[in-house]
């Protein structure tokens, strides 16, 4: 029998098995850096393991079974889609490598000036119960006012300890700002400190039980600088002043030691609070002033104190005191910017019909967007032309404010319709060629 003879297969040295196993594992690390490079991604060399047995990139770290994103300076994908709705762009990586602000923007809208005339508490007064009653005076109006901060200028002291007049109002008139959906009044103006501190207080109080921030009129011991708050992640800081004081007045509130409780337009005071505000981040900052007479053009005072304040570096200026309509201009702020001015909004609520003009104003809507500098750019502002409608049923008169240049209610006589039509127009003619534009129709 022959015997094999095939000659036995010869096996390799242990040394020879380690030296190929370090050659894959070399040549693997390499292809995974030069992939990583040639893909234009950057590449972590401290997060490369060397652990032969288990050569790979070291995977995200888990945080309560939540993969925790990769700090590459790119958004991980699968977190794209979380981003909230008001990022306009994703944060940006400047020179220094300090990555910019969130950029977010909201909507405002400021109304004009609600003046309860006498006239208008006797028609709201109920007859048969006695008792007052506004309701339904906003109910039209308001699907107008949706805006993220809707601020409302009033002229009346809210107080149940005095009858009502052309100056007071009972508190519960505060509806009216509510039905509207006004969140903030704006109640520095001329009479402000008629009832003296007690009325500036219980108006403050009143408005607060209701959920709207009073500006304008402050707390006797309220030294500090105003606040600023935070809506929709941009720092706003509204604040309002009056130019009408009437001198006597101001001597009896210096004798009180309670003169802060209606700030005076005066431009140290809001250049100071203007600044004071920016410290402590505020983005957008919105100035707003009762000044003008009633039925009078803009000032040269007016004109002087705007232009003071947009060089302090307001980013819009309102105002209203006029009770009439008034224009818009952009005037040249700190830095050369733009800034918005409105010299007066008109009447929102009013019971004068003696003027056409009392009868009309306009809502104005702004959107306003953090421009990720530290800094707000005030946005596509437009009008909607407001007016009073007065109307008789079963022996009673009633009020309601809504668009003129709206619908026409049911019941509107034909004298009412003209009075509407003169009003849309009166607010047209006086914005035409201005930055505001006509909104248009829900």
């Amino acid at each position: 029998m022959k015997q094999n003879r095939d000659p036995e297969k010869r096996k390799l040295s242990f040394g020879s098995k380690f030296m190929l196993v370090m050659l894959v594992l070399v040549l693997g690390g390499s292809a995974l850096v030069i992939g990583k490079l040639s893909s234009g991604a950057s590449v972590d060399l401290s997060r490369l393991t060397m652990n032969p047995l288990n050569l790979q990139e070291e995977t995200p770290r888990e945080r309560n079974g939540d993969t925790v994103p990769k700090q590459t300076g790119e958004q991980s994908p699968d977190l794209k889609d979380t981003v909230p709705a008001t990022v306009t762009a994703a944060p940006a990586q400047d020179a220094s490598g300090t990555s910019q602000a969130q950029v977010n923007q909201i909507t405002l809208t400021l109304g004009g000036t609600v003046y309860l005339s006498d006239e208008i508490h006797k028609h709201c007064l109920n007859p048969d119960t006695k008792v007052y009653d506004y309701s339904d005076i906003m109910r039209l109006l308001a699907p107008k006012v949706r805006s993220d901060i809707n601020i409302v200028f009033l002229e009346n002291i809210l107080s149940d300890e005095y009858k009502p007049g052309n100056t007071t109002a009972p508190e519960v008139s505060a509806s009216i700002l509510k039905e509207g959906g006004f969140n903030m009044a704006a109640c520095g103006w001329s009479e402000a400190f008629a009832k003296g501190e007690d009325g500036v207080e219980t108006t403050r109080m009143v408005l607060l039980e209701r959920g709207i921030q009073p500006l304008g009129i402050r707390d006797k011991d309220e030294q500090d600088t105003p606040e600023i708050m935070t809506t929709g992640g941009i720092r706003i800081a509204v604040l309002q002043y009056t130019a009408t004081v009437p001198s006597k007045t101001r001597k009896n509130m210096i004798k009180a030691g309670t003169s802060g409780m209606v700030p005076e337009a005066d431009l140290a005071l809001i250049t100071s609070e203007i600044n004071a505000v920016r410290k402590q981040g505020a983005e957008a900052v919105i100035v707003l002033v009762n000044w003008g007479q009633n039925g009078k053009k803009v000032s040269k005072q007016q004109r002087e104190l705007a232009e003071g304040i947009a060089l302090a570096g307001a980013d819009m200026i309102a105002g209203n005191g006029s009770r009439i309509p008034q224009g818009a201009e952009y005037l040249s702020g700190k830095e050369g910017q733009s800034v918005l001015c409105v010299w007066s909004l008109g009447s929102l609520f009013s019971g004068d019909r003696s003027n056409p003009k009392h009868l009309a104003g306009y809502l104005l809507h702004v959107v306003i967007r953090n421009n990720g500098r530290g800094g707000a750019d005030i946005l596509n502002p437009e009008y909607t032309p407001v007016y009073t409608w007065k109307y008789k049923q079963d022996s009673r008169y009633y009020y309601r404010c809504l668009a003129a240049d709206g619908e026409i209610p049911d019941g509107m006589d034909s004298e009412q319709k003209s009075n509407m039509a003169k009003s849309a127009e009166t607010v047209s003619e006086t914005l035409d060629n201005s930055p505001v534009t006509l909104r248009e129709q829900d």
